[in-house]
């Protein structure tokens, strides 16, 4: 139903004040059970699992480097610090 519809019947809004910080516990843990994880991030040859979603919506270099990626299982390595984003590697 979209928002200009109208409806006879009453309208229920949840409003919560923790629920992002559950949803952001809830993804910290299945990220700790590497359940859903689909990026692996390598960091000075470290090994980071991670939800491409989480990375892609808290970071603007990670959105740019995962959009158009469909890799099921995506490496990236980061690179060393100073080097441009452009030069950044993306494998599969």
């Amino acid at each position: 139903m979209s928002v200009d519809e109208k409806t006879d019947s009453p309208m229920y809004v949840y409003e919560s004040t923790v629920h992002c910080t559950n949803i952001l516990l809830c993804l910290n843990d299945q990220r700790k059970q590497d359940i859903l994880c689909d990026v692996t991030l390598i960091v000075e040859g470290k090994e980071f699992r991670a939800h491409r979603a989480v990375l892609a919506a808290c970071s603007e270099y990670f959105l740019q480097a995962l959009v158009g990626q469909t890799e099921n299982d995506l490496v990236v390595s980061l690179p060393e610090e100073g080097v441009e984003f452009g030069k950044t590697e993306a494998c599969g």
